[in-house]
């Protein structure tokens, strides 16, 4: 009688200790290399916190009816980068040629930012209907606001997207970390 392999062996010798370990080790690498690239480009930031700091700025410099437009600005510019993102060539121009696949973003992590999301908006509703008619005597108190909500969008924008991205996969689960290293 004579022996067979099973469907179950692979065809040739088995690789090494080392070679096994490197190659975990590559693919880790380029599981980070993957992540890294689906952070925005650095101008996608700049540009997005001049146009938050400009809109937010308007009604002080066009008075009040500037507040109605630039909140359909901020709406249509929402619209406009979600649409861009969910389409290839736009998300190429955004700088973003690849997405997280919905595995590896962790259940946990998409609960507490769609809470999060829900609570924002919920606050901001409220507030709107709730408000006296506030008054603030401070001149340009909007123009502060934008230019330091800009600002810091502007500069630390793509750090915090890659900052959530981290957080995202899997739990905060730093990419890099193999079985091997027995670092998980």
């Amino acid at each position: 009688m004579s022996s067979t392999s099973s469907p179950s062996e692979p065809d040739g010798p088995r690789p090494s200790a080392d070679e096994a370990a490197r190659a975990l080790r590559d693919i880790d690498r380029h599981r980070e290399q993957a992540h890294s690239s689906a952070a925005n480009s650095r101008w996608v930031s700049v540009v997005f916190g001049v146009v938050f700091g400009a809109l937010f700025a308007a009604p002080d410099f066009f008075g009040a009816g500037a507040a109605a437009w630039s909140s359909a600005a901020y709406g249509i510019l929402g619209v406009g980068y979600v649409v861009l993102l969910n389409t290839r060539k736009g998300s190429t121009l955004l700088g973003q040629p690849v997405r997280m696949r919905r595995q590896e973003i962790s259940g946990r992590f998409r609960s507490y930012a769609l809470l999060t999301l829900l609570v924002v908006l919920l606050a901001g509703f409220a507030i709107q209907l709730l408000q006296p008619h506030w008054t603030l005597d401070v001149p340009y108190w909007r123009t502060a606001v934008g230019v330091v909500g800009g600002g810091a969008l502007a500069l630390f924008g793509q750090s915090w997207q890659r900052a959530l991205l981290s957080v995202a996969v899997h739990g905060g689960r730093r990419t890099g970390a193999s079985a091997l290293d027995g670092t998980r």
